[in-house]
């Protein structure tokens, strides 16, 4: 049950479950463009970027047994310094974990930490579509659409487009 659920920030040993959780996604969806599975070393280098006190974090959802069935975290959104004050957020869940309120607990914990940071202003979203799910999450946590890229990644032999939603940290 969610409310069962306890979310936090994560922790260097959560790393394997959650390199678990997105090479799921890396070989079944195009909702990553990621195209070769992470190692447990791999992930452990990309969460070596994540802090309790910058703009990076990554929170997870725990079940009482110790199990991550979700996670939700802000990363970079372009690799040049006026991007700065500009975060892309995430959630992915474990299958069977849709459409149960637990990626907008995700998505509301993530928030409540970024307000926390000084000088962040804009939050993004970037979206494989079709999506309707992902769509319905991010648009009812304040998103709104502010344009599509055409059939800008190929993953399983397709192209896909990619919707970016932003609301401000602020309103």
């Amino acid at each position: 049950m969610t409310d069962q659920i306890t979310i936090r920030t994560a922790v260097d040993d959560d790393v394997p479950q959650l390199a678990e959780l997105y090479n799921h996604y890396i070989r079944t969806s195009p909702a990553t463009f990621d195209t070769e599975p992470h190692s447990v070393e791999a992930k452990r280098a990309w969460f070596s970027k994540y802090s309790d006190s910058g703009p990076y974090r990554v929170m997870v959802a725990v079940e009482p047994d110790g199990r991550i069935v979700g996670h939700s975290y802000s990363s970079a959104l372009y690799p040049k310094a006026a991007y700065d004050s500009s975060v892309a957020t995430s959630v992915y869940l474990l299958p069977g974990e849709v459409r149960r309120g637990l990626g907008t607990r995700l998505w509301h914990a993530l928030y409540d930490e970024l307000v926390k940071v000084d000088d962040l202003h804009q939050l993004f979203a970037l979206i494989t579509l079709p999506n309707d799910a992902s769509v319905a999450m991010t648009e009812r946590v304040g998103y709104t659409l502010s344009g599509v890229w055409k059939e800008c990644g190929r993953k399983f032999g397709q192209y896909w487009d990619v919707g970016i939603w932003q609301r401000p940290l602020r309103p």
